[in-house]
């Protein structure tokens, strides 16, 4: 197993928030849609369930290969299923990267408290962290 220190660690997480904060045109977005999750980047294969906005900047604190994430604005979810992978996107609407989600205890790389999502519920991530390997 690849083990990275604790500066370039920090460093990688930093390049993501920088990533997610990029463009100028609105809000860097998290979309999560139910379905098969398609490759890196590659056209949506599924149906969005909602569409989360991150502050700007993005990051609470980058320290120690953790990036804490500021909260992501409460939305309206907008379809009904369960959510199974999501795409961050930047300011301009630009793919940063995508990332399985799931329950609490799935073990899913974004874990929300639901199993399953219904258009005209709200929907606020408060506390997100990314940690680097």
């Amino acid at each position: 197993m690849l083990t990275f220190s604790d500066p370039l660690r920090t460093s990688r997480v930093q390049l993501l928030a920088t990533a997610i904060d990029a463009g100028s045109t609105g809000p860097a977005t998290l979309k999560i849609y139910v379905g098969p999750r398609p490759a890196p980047g590659a056209a949506i294969t599924g149906s969005l369930l909602a569409t989360l906005q991150f502050a700007h900047p993005c990051a609470q604190t980058v320290t120690g290969g953790m990036l804490a994430l500021k909260p992501l604005a409460e939305q309206l979810v907008s379809g009904n299923g369960i959510p199974s992978w999501g795409r961050i996107s930047d300011r301009d609407g630009s793919f940063v990267a995508d990332l399985d989600v799931g329950p609490p205890g799935s073990g899913a790389d974004i874990e929300i408290p639901a199993d399953e999502l219904f258009s005209g519920a709200m929907l606020r991530i408060n506390s997100a962290t990314i940690t680097e390997p």
